[in-house]
């Protein structure tokens, strides 16, 4: 368990060493600045938005009171990094989906020597990626609902913070997994069962990635990292017989 833990925690690394070769950069380099714009779009948007209703707020408050002007601001940007960190990773998963999983499909490739046969044509590939993420946005509402609902429960919510903390380890590991398992035509139902029969590998994986989404700036560059990473424990790890491992690249 905690030897799959530490492998599951070192595959960040091999995906960030990964994401570096030539082949993968411009599936990196794409949803990264689609990203980007979006919520860079979104963030102005919002300040453009709030500056008039400050001023008129400010207006009515006496000058020596003009100190309220930067703690309603500071309110303002703490609220603004807490949405972005909530929303950003389903988000730009979402709109990131076909390249992420055509980049997964690429790093096996370098990493196997064998190109990825899957039933699927692009298009259907772009379906079913934005599909699944669709999927798994529905799994995680009802599962976040069903551990609020939890953590009301006199006793049980002592340890809700930790039950939380494991649930997205969990969900993480989901996502990014879902890339190579769903270039290999894997449903969500059989992911899930595959992952679960290496739960010690899946937690410490998500987790690591947990870790790295929570540093602000950090996390716009978690997801290539996170999707090579997972694409290289699919083939170490889980593809197969464990015995024909390949070597680090």
């Amino acid at each position: 368990m905690i030897s799959d833990t530490m492998t599951g925690s070192y595959m960040l690394a091999r995906g960030f060493k990964l994401i570096k070769h030539p082949e993968v950069r411009m599936y990196v380099i794409v949803p990264l600045l689609i990203n980007i714009i979006l919520f860079g779009g979104l963030i102005w948007f919002g300040y453009s938005q709030f500056e008039p209703l400050v001023e008129w707020m400010m207006s009515w408050v006496p000058g020596f009171l003009d100190f309220l002007r930067w703690i309603i601001w500071l309110f303002i940007t703490s609220m603004t990094a807490i949405i972005v960190f909530f929303t950003f990773t389903p988000i730009a998963n979402l709109v990131a989906a076909p390249f992420n999983a055509l980049m997964s499909e690429k790093i096996e490739q370098l990493l196997t020597g064998e190109k990825v046969n899957s039933d699927s044509s692009f298009m259907a590939l772009v379906v079913s990626s934005i599909g699944s993420q669709l999927g798994k946005l529905v799994y995680i509402l009802l599962w976040s609902a069903g551990l609020l609902l939890a953590s009301l429960i006199p006793v049980i919510n002592f340890i809700s913070p930790v039950l939380w903390v494991i649930f997205g380890s969990w969900l993480l590991s989901l996502e990014y997994l879902d890339y190579p398992m769903g270039n290999h035509d894997l449903t969500f139902a059989k992911q899930k069962q595959l992952l679960a029969q290496r739960r010690g590998l899946s937690l410490g994986f998500g987790g690591m990635v947990m870790i790295l989404t929570s540093i602000p700036v950090v996390n716009f560059f978690v997801m290539p990292i996170a999707v090579a990473g997972a694409t290289a424990m699919w083939v170490d790890q889980l593809k197969g017989n464990p015995d024909n491992r390949i070597s680090n690249p």
